[in-house]
């Protein structure tokens, strides 16, 4: 039996309907069609401003309220030996992703060596996923100062542990070290007045290369993957998922 239908679709955050009359099978079929044209036809779209659809994506992200937005997986490898971590993902802004460490870390030191890393991000409220590779860029002192206003206060105190107690990821001889030594910190300064820490340090990724990933309800997914070339245009491939 033929039933009118609307259909409703979300494209880049934007809703639109797609009326009709048929079946009850044929209105899931042509939906479903519908909804995968319309959301090829916005990545083709935008093939050439791949950074671009990166930030709405992100910044759709944020406003579904996806707690994996505020986060992004970095690996690196040294001497051979591959490393992932998880870290709090400071800005996504026009220039490339922007994340803290600190000077006494391994990943410091792998990044600083010019070793091979890559920058994972991952949306599970949309099912998106994001490669991303290129050079690492060092944040001027008076930006990273008015980034540091925002980090929490046990962030902070951390930072002086690490300059003045001990480095990042070492071993501790009692799990109680680590609180004796913030409390110790703490009673030289007040909550107000945490001053900066020169070995905390912030680091942009300048995107050269991406690898956008999303997933489709019937299992085609879409890859693609974009590289700038010489002359700073983006080139793109459409991969098999």
């Amino acid at each position: 039996m033929d039933t009118p239908y609307k259909y409703t679709v979300y494209c880049r955050g934007k809703k639109s309907s797609i009326c009709g009359v048929g079946s009850l099978g044929e209105e899931s079929t042509m939906g479903h069609t519908a909804r995968q044209k319309t959301g090829r036809t916005a990545m083709i779209a935008q093939h050439d401003k791949p950074l671009q659809a990166l930030r709405e994506h992100y910044q759709q992200a944020m406003t579904e309220g996806d707690a994996a937005a505020k986060t992004c997986t970095l690996a690196t490898v040294e001497n051979g030996e591959l490393s992932l971590r998880t870290l709090v993902l400071r800005e996504l802004a026009e220039r490339g992703p922007v994340i803290f460490i600190n000077d006494s870390s391994p990943k410091w030191r792998a990044l600083m060596t010019g070793g091979h890393s890559e920058l994972l991000l991952f949306w599970p409220s949309q099912m998106r996923q994001y490669r991303l590779r290129g050079a690492w860029q060092l944040l001027e002192e008076d930006e990273m100062r008015r980034h540091w206003q925002h980090k929490p206060d046990g962030s902070k105190w951390l930072d002086h542990y690490y300059a003045q107690c001990q480095p990042q990821s070492s071993e501790l001889a009692d799990e109680d070290d680590l609180a004796a030594g913030i409390d110790d910190l703490r009673r030289a300064h007040t909550a107000d007045d945490i001053p900066f820490s020169p070995n905390a340090r912030g680091l942009r990724l300048q995107v050269d290369w991406l690898e956008h990933w999303s997933a489709s309800p019937d299992g085609l997914h879409r890859r693609y993957r974009y590289q700038r070339d010489r002359v700073g245009q983006w080139r793109h491939q459409c991969l098999v998922p």
